[in-house]
């Protein structure tokens, strides 16, 4: 079961991964430390995950606790 969480939407967020963590792979390593904006959160069997956009329009997951927000940011989405 899952459920869509979306208050965060739009808010910025910088991925921080844990070295070597098996939950990741090379394309989260390759966007960590960038700079992106969160679309929606989604909970898994208890486990927060956000949809993180980017500029060159790639979506990547990652752990709600492993990223860096900006929560002071604008919120909306790259369609608003």
């Amino acid at each position: 079961m899952h459920r869509h969480r979306t208050p965060l939407r739009g808010v910025k967020a910088i991925p921080r991964p844990k070295p070597d963590d098996p939950n990741y792979n090379e394309v989260n390593y390759a966007y960590a430390g960038r700079v992106g904006h969160v679309h929606e959160v989604v909970e898994i069997a208890g486990r927060s995950l956000a949809k993180i956009g980017f500029d060159d329009r790639k979506i990547v997951y990652y752990f709600l606790d492993d990223l860096d927000l900006d929560e002071t940011a604008k919120r909306g989405t790259f369609h608003d």
